[in-house]
């Protein structure tokens, strides 16, 4: 365990108010004992530079929202795990006098989809192709799905996650919203933005046979989510994932080391999830 000395943390974002991080992190310090402090600080890609550059020494690490995850990469050198794969980093952890990045929001998909019983054999679609859905590509890559599918506007918009679905050997087919497949999914995981309408004919029918993995949060419930709702379907909502994100940088803040558990880190993660509204697990999770 680290000192229990005051150290600073910070969540990144323009807006930011939102953010269920603060929560998150200082329900996990309470049970760890840590007198740190974790707030939401509203930074725009424009002041992102000035802010890094000129942040205080008592500042241990940062959160980031996007497009700050894909702006913070020029800034620091030290890229671990997958940040160059998916071009996104939301972890930013203080070494001594330097900085190192990672990013930990494919762990957390990856994480809810294998508490929910997996995604082994089964096809997927997922709305959306920016740098989420690459995100919960490489989550799926960990995962063995038959098939991918992305569902997005326009097809040239998805290449880059097409790419990198084939790249980690995914099957992967590209298919417009307004012309779906006709072959029904088991899962459809959404990585639009909060309040965004996805203007999918015959998604009532898809919703009667598939589980809803919405990676949004707010406004809840979704559009998406209130539609498998009424077909009497299973939603997961996008607060299971900023749970498991949110552990592995509080994992990197205390460990410096995303795969290296906590201590009682299932009193934390019942604690982390109980501070947004969610009931603890009924399986172990992690």
């Amino acid at each position: 365990m680290p000192s229990t000395a005051s150290k600073r943390f910070e969540v990144w974002g323009a807006p930011i108010a939102h953010s269920k991080s603060p929560e998150l992190h200082r329900a996990a310090y309470d049970v760890l004992g840590l007198e740190w402090e974790y707030r939401a600080v509203e930074v725009s890609t424009e002041q992102l530079a000035d802010a890094f550059h000129t942040l205080p020494s008592a500042v241990g690490g940062l959160s980031l929202t996007m497009p700050l995850k894909e702006g913070i990469l020029n800034l620091v050198s030290d890229h671990r795990g997958p940040v160059d794969l998916l071009h996104a980093a939301n972890t930013v952890v203080r070494a001594d006098d330097d900085w190192w990045l990672e990013n930990t929001d494919w762990w957390g998909a990856a994480q809810v989809l294998s508490d929910y019983g997996g995604v082994s054999g089964d096809t997927v679609w997922m709305l959306g192709a920016g740098a989420t859905a690459r995100a919960v590509v490489y989550a799926l890559s960990t995962l063995n799905p038959a098939k991918l599918v992305l569902v997005v506007r326009s097809p040239e918009r998805a290449r880059v996650t097409e790419v990198l679905a084939e790249t980690l050997g995914i099957p992967v087919e590209v298919a417009v919203m307004s012309d779906i497949p006709s072959e029904p999914p088991k899962w459809v995981i959404s990585t639009l933005p909060g309040g965004v309408v996805a203007e999918i004919p015959g998604l009532d029918v898809v919703a009667g046979s598939s589980t809803l993995f919405d990676i949004a949060y707010d406004p809840w419930p979704s559009t998406l989510a209130s539609i498998w709702h009424s077909a009497g379907a299973p939603v997961i909502s996008g607060l299971e994932m900023l749970v498991y994100q949110a552990l592995a940088q509080i994992r990197a803040f205390v460990n410096a080391d995303t795969s290296l558990s906590l201590e009682r880190e299932p009193e934390i993660i019942d604690a982390m999830r109980l501070s947004v509204g969610l009931e603890p697990p009924s399986h172990p999770g992690v």
